[in-house]
């Protein structure tokens, strides 16, 4: 376990961030689990390592190397989550469907942070973990981490999302939902219960003791026209299923 401190900060952010990654959780997210304990009057973050196992290390890596890793020489490095979702469909771990299920998180947690105006969503704020490095060496996506609104208002975020660069809008997001396995209809559906989750946020930080000048300074943001509009405006009973014949590839195309 880490500690992070937060100096000079206006409001709580050790709780703002604790509340946050819980509320991704209730999202469908695997975030890496967060406690806020007090230190000499003021709160600060605590945060459960996941790359270690009693006292054995996981090995990991950041998006970062993953998607340089596997860009052809001479090539320009899409850092993007579409990008991350394709590496992990051809790589990751395909014991119980682990892959599958984690483009999905991934695709979610991409919906989350434009939601909740995280836009510090850089390359070197995913990691995978290598699952069995001696035997097959294949990638899990690692719990969600510094997930915390940046309250910058851009309007872009730091990792590309869709066809659409770096915008931050749920247009974009679901634009390359194939690259995660995903079927329009299916991509609406996640899409739609981030939002559940997300609309219930002043709820669930007050619970978790999030003052109330806080929450105003929050609301700024996630509640602003902005983002509120995208939440409150998106029907996912526009986008109907629609089945996809998909050729056969080889082992060494992307998918």
């Amino acid at each position: 376990m880490f500690v992070k401190f937060f100096n000079n900060e206006p409001v709580d952010t050790p709780l703002i961030e604790h509340a946050t990654m819980r509320l991704a959780e209730r999202a469908g997210i695997n975030a890496a689990q967060t406690q806020v304990i007090r230190v000499a009057g003021a709160n600060v973050l605590a945060v459960r390592r996941f790359d270690r196992e009693k006292h054995a290390r996981i090995h990991s890596i950041s998006a970062a190397t993953a998607i340089r890793a596997a860009t052809p020489s001479g090539a320009e490095p899409e850092m993007g989550y579409p990008e991350l979702a394709r590496i992990l469909r051809r790589v990751g771990s395909t014991q119980d469907d682990i892959n599958q299920r984690d483009v999905r998180k991934l695709f979610r947690r991409m919906v989350f942070n434009i939601l909740v105006d995280n836009t510090d969503d850089h390359e070197k704020n995913h990691s995978l973990l290598v699952v069995s490095p001696f035997e097959n060496g294949r990638l899990k996506l690692a719990p969600a981490y510094d997930v915390l609104r940046s309250n910058s208002g851009q309007g872009y975020q730091d990792f590309i999302c869709g066809a659409h660069g770096r915008d931050s809008t749920l247009e974009n997001a679901m634009s390359q939902c194939e690259a995660f396995g995903l079927v329009t209809a299916e991509a609406a559906g996640e899409v739609a219960a981030v939002i559940e989750v997300v609309n219930s946020w002043q709820e669930h930080f007050a619970q978790v003791g999030v003052t109330q000048r806080d929450m105003e300074s929050l609301t700024e943001r996630i509640d602003g026209e902005a983002l509120l509009t995208q939440r409150t405006e998106f029907d996912p009973t526009r986008f109907k299923s629609v089945s996809v014949k998909r050729k056969r590839t080889g082992p060494f195309r992307r998918a």
